[in-house]
């Protein structure tokens, strides 16, 4: 077979093919695609899962095994592994033999800003009728509920008499006309299909995600009030993966409507060592060769707790080493990485907003008073830890860190406060006045430490930053 001057066969391009082996690029690529953030929770369960200690997924389980159709609200922030837990929770009663499940993303085939009651249902039917299909092909369900979620061309005649003239029914998965007329469409093939599953699997279990983007709360209610509502009369349970502001004033109303509420909570790598564990444990199964073990405490420390952010900060920092030529993260790439983040948490922050910062950061007191303060919780610049159903409340640890524009005089030592451990305690690597490659193959030199100087807007606290010199890179 022909190859390319690389070594690659011709039938395969440059760009999807496999780097050759012991190639550094491809090392640190591989090595980013696993620290990604944002990439497919179910694509990394089986490889780089880590089992969570005190996990909701573990009560869901308990509490659909007893109550099969019961129903329950999952809430937390964005990025706090609200989908993995849902992922988890498939794991735990797979081998529950008279129940089925069925994870739906609800926002993968509707646009979750148009939500109308009937579109839950609809993907619940979708997803029953690719069950379905496979034992049943032929059911007529199959194409009435697709029929109905997507729409379709009808013969105005019902007696099939010559007609050239077709016209559309719209389906549910577009905004509708009439609430009760979408449920009542959607109801007939669901219960249809429902009873083929029920031949073979007694239970019907459905999870609900991406719901929690929904910013419309008065859209969520109207889904909870006829969409699960209708599921349970089903005998379906449910769980719906929620906005966290529905912990919070009118959403607590949404909340009552469930059998349970259930809080995914950042982790308190203060005072939760099997957390603090458990975050450890994420990187260094995703990129442990990557990561000297200082560095790996630093991450943690510096993520807050938030899975999402750990994975973020890890892979800024890879990138840092990448551009320094290093073939490992350091203390000095996550100093980078952390000082960075911290700058974006602080952009765009009004003085009121500094000001409840300020004070959740020396006195560990926080109430959500207004949508300003509860936008600070949403978007992590606060974060809220639960030890036996009490919350602590502490910025995030980045955004009070010496690398940010949030300044203070000092931190109390009461229960609410971080503690003095507020970052990560981040040092300089001893690497200047090296010689080493830099990205591109050539010899370049640190110039030695230079001198420190004064930052203002600093966190007085910490002092003086440490400058540093990068190799001369090739642009």
């Amino acid at each position: 077979m022909p190859t390319t001057a690389l070594g690659y066969t011709s039938q395969v391009t440059v760009a999807v093919a496999d780097p050759p082996p012991n190639d550094r690029l491809a090392r640190f690529r591989a090595i980013r695609a696993k620290l990604d953030p944002t990439g497919d929770p179910a694509s990394a369960m089986d490889a780089s899962y880590v089992d969570s200690p005190h996990s909701v997924s573990a009560r869901l389980a308990a509490e659909l095994e007893i109550g099969p159709a019961s129903s329950h609200l999952l809430v937390g922030g964005i990025g706090s592994g609200k989908t993995t837990e849902l992922l988890a929770l498939q794991r735990r009663i797979v081998n529950i033999t008279d129940i089925v499940t069925l994870y739906i993303d609800v926002s993968k085939q509707h646009d979750i800003a148009r939500m109308v009651p009937g579109a839950v249902t609809a993907q619940v039917g979708l997803a029953l009728a690719d069950r379905v299909a496979e034992v049943d092909p032929k059911n007529t369900n199959i194409r009435g509920m697709r029929d109905i979620a997507y729409g379709t061309w009808e013969d105005p005649d019902p007696y099939g008499g010559a007609s050239d003239v077709f016209y559309h029914v719209p389906g549910i998965l577009v905004p509708p006309e009439q609430v009760a007329e979408n449920i009542r469409r959607a109801l007939i093939p669901v219960e249809g299909l429902l009873g083929v599953v029920r031949r073979e699997t007694q239970h019907v279990v459905v999870m609900l995600d991406g719901l929690d983007r929904l910013a419309d709360l008065q859209a969520l209610e109207q889904i909870v009030i006829h969409d699960v509502k209708t599921l349970r009369s089903l005998g379906v349970g449910t769980v719906l993966v929620g906005p966290l502001r529905a912990m919070f004033g009118l959403g607590r109303e949404i909340a009552q409507r469930f059998d349970s509420l259930q809080y995914q909570a950042w982790i308190d790598v203060t005072a939760n060592p099997a957390g603090r564990e458990f975050l450890i444990g994420v990187l260094a199964r995703r990129a442990g060769e990557a990561l000297a073990e200082p560095s790996i405490d630093a991450l943690v420390e510096a993520s807050g707790g938030v899975l999402r952010d750990l994975l973020s900060l890890a892979q800024s920092a890879l990138i840092e080493a990448y551009m320094d030529g290093s073939d490992s993260v350091g203390l000095r790439e996550v100093g980078d990485a952390v000082d960075a983040f911290g700058r974006k948490h602080m952009q765009g922050l009004r003085p009121p907003e500094i000001e409840v910062l300020q004070r959740v950061r020396k006195h560990g007191t926080f109430v959500q008073t207004s949508e300003d303060d509860l936008a600070l919780l949403m978007t992590r610049r606060v974060l809220e830890y639960r030890s036996r159903n009490l919350p602590r409340y502490a910025v995030h640890p980045p955004a009070g860190s010496r690398n940010s524009d949030l300044t203070d005089s000092g931190n109390s030592d009461h229960p609410g406060a971080s503690s003095d451990r507020r970052g990560p305690s981040i040092a300089v690597a001893n690497r200047r006045g090296k010689a080493k490659d830099d990205r591109h193959g050539q010899k370049a030199r640190d110039p030695g430490p230079a001198s420190s100087r004064t930052q203002p807007g600093r966190d007085q606290q910490a002092g003086r930053r440490l400058a540093k010199q990068r190799p001369t890179r090739r642009r």
